[in-house]
């Protein structure tokens, strides 16, 4: 007596289902390779642009750029009609070829910053900026009589 027939291709097919039940997302690039095909998908998204840590204190604004691997004399920093854009060149040598590559951004600067007090540090592939605010710019307090 014969209860089922079955077919060596329906046992394939349950099989791919096991294996995907058991790992669903095998087939998925990693985060990895999804962000390395961003900039095809969403011109600009590379990552061409420096990362930037901007936060505020009493005194002054500070940001703190990422440019690891570049040289002192491989960054310019500019102020333009309150646009503040760093520009790093990342050089590499692999054997006898040289390629580099530039990475930049800007951020606004606002207003009540003493541009001609404004200092930046290169250190350990951190470019530290200190944009101090102009003194009627500063919080105080008044007292109360």
């Amino acid at each position: 007596m014969k209860l089922l027939r079955t077919h060596p291709s329906a046992f394939a097919r349950v099989s791919e289902f096991d294996a995907w039940f058991r790992h669903p997302l095998a087939g998925m690039p990693t985060l990895g390779q999804f962000f390395s095909h961003l900039g095809e998908v969403l011109p600009g998204a590379t990552s061409d642009k420096l990362a930037v840590d901007v936060h505020e204190d009493k005194d002054a604004y500070h940001a703190h750029f990422e440019v690891p691997g570049v040289k002192k004399e491989d960054v310019k920093i500019e102020l333009n009609n309150g646009l503040l854009t760093v520009t790093a060149e990342k050089r590499q040598k692999n054997g006898e070829s040289e390629s580099s590559h530039t990475l930049s951004r800007s951020i606004s600067v606002p207003d009540g910053v003493n541009v001609e007090a404004i200092t930046a540090k290169l250190e350990d592939g951190i470019l530290n900026l200190t944009l101090p605010k102009a003194e009627n710019k500063k919080p105080r307090s008044i007292e109360l009589n």
